[in-house]
């Protein structure tokens, strides 16, 4: 097992970045071994987004320690920053400051084939003249040791489970989206990597695929205990495969933590609005008369080691499902209704004065588009926000 630690990391892409030459010279160090495709298609994958003539800073100072073993699940919006990170970790990218230890090793001169990386991609990438068989085997045939490859195979296609066996004769032409990814992933594996690298490989499955591929790699990163990375946008996949969430925004880490820690406790207003389905409400606030004082309400300021001083903006956040319907001093005007009905509940569209609020109620709470209905905040659940930094009030 490998420790991952990043200090300082800094990427920036622009007109005169060098990003090309920066490219050839990691296919030059044998990128070409973590890829089956052709050097276009690497290409496609490795190059760094531009846009237009503006340097864009895609890591800004990243500091991150992924632990010995465990599921490292880097999430945030599209253009965040992810794969970048992901691209650096595997030396793929060489960044602009700041460095990647493995083990306390540092991996400024260690060329991606030499880092036992196994890595998985959102398209898959298979060699598309080559059976699965011969992709599997790609690694080994290169180096000359053919010798291993049937006990390799083998072995993975026990690992891999039932039905695998039945893939490695056919070319991945012949394959459907979920079988060519259970090869890519099966070709990860069957180099013995120290570290596992995703970069959303579910994203391209239909739904019930992606369901029945998420309990698939749940059951090998839990037998493996390999050091992983896994990029995604889907939070349900995230918190299902990752033992840690790292929540990204404009190259930066804004929190790292459990799913539930980051959840209970959002360190800023992006977190809290970008982790939970549906995302947190928000209503700005005066504290006046040690109140909160919005413009169709007033609510008691929660107990806090440092409270807001009168006269301060706060942002008052509260979860949809912290929000009961039927009762309370607020009053709302509904303009949509949403049946969630696997989940025996409901999604209540409303406004409260001007500002937007959602509530997650059972679904046996009767209620209409165009209803005013009385509602309660629980007031434990509250999360305040100063409105000028938008960074959680201790």
């Amino acid at each position: 097992m490998t420790m991952i630690r990043l200090e300082g990391v800094t990427k920036i892409f622009g007109p005169e970045g060098g990003a090309f030459e920066e490219l050839e010279r990691a296919w030059a160090e044998g990128v070409r071994e973590l890829f089956s495709g052709g050097y276009r298609e690497y290409l496609r994958h490795i190059s760094p987004r531009r846009e237009g003539s503006r340097r864009v800073k895609a890591l800004d100072r990243v500091d991150l320690l992924i632990r010995h073993g465990e599921t490292m699940s880097v999430i945030g919006p599209t253009g965040c920053g992810k794969t970048t990170l992901l691209k650096v970790i595997a030396g793929l990218l060489i960044p602009d400051e700041g460095t990647v230890y493995y083990d306390g090793v540092d991996m400024r001169s260690v060329p991606p084939r030499d880092r036992g990386i196994g890595m998985v991609f959102q398209n898959y990438v298979l060699y598309p003249h080559l059976s699965s068989r011969e992709n599997l085997a790609f690694f080994f045939r290169i180096r000359g040791r053919d010798e291993e490859i049937p006990e390799r195979v083998r072995v993975v296609s026990e690992i891999m489970g039932l039905g695998f066996e039945e893939l490695l004769g056919r070319m991945p032409k012949d394959l459907s989206a979920g079988e060519r990814q259970r090869v890519a992933v099966g070709r990860c594996i069957i180099r013995d990597p120290k570290i596992f690298l995703f970069d959303e490989p579910l994203s391209n499955l239909d739904a019930k695929l992606r369901a029945q591929t998420r309990v698939e790699l749940k059951r090998l990163l839990k037998r493996f205990s390999i050091t992983s990375v896994y990029v995604t946008h889907d939070q349900t996949e995230a918190i299902a495969l990752a033992d840690r969430l790292a929540v990204m925004n404009e190259g930066r880490i804004e929190q790292v933590g459990t799913y539930a820690e980051i959840y209970n406790r959002p360190v800023n207003v992006f977190v809290a609005g970008f982790v939970g389905t549906p995302s947190m409400n928000f209503f700005r606030c005066v504290v006046e008369e040690g109140l909160l004082r919005h413009e169709a309400f007033s609510l008691p300021i929660p107990r806090l080691r440092r409270p807001p001083r009168p006269g301060q903006e706060v942002i008052l956040g509260m979860r949809p499902e912290h929000i009961s319907i039927g009762e309370g001093p607020l009053r709302a005007q509904v303009e949509m209704v949403q049946h969630l009905v696997s989940q025996q509940a409901q999604l209540v569209y409303a406004r409260v004065g001007r500002s937007p609020c959602v509530a997650k109620v059972g679904a046996d709470v009767r209620v209409r588009a165009g209803d005013i209905v009385p509602l309660r905040f629980e007031e434990d659940r509250l999360h305040l926000f100063d409105a000028k930094t938008e960074k959680r009030l201790p």
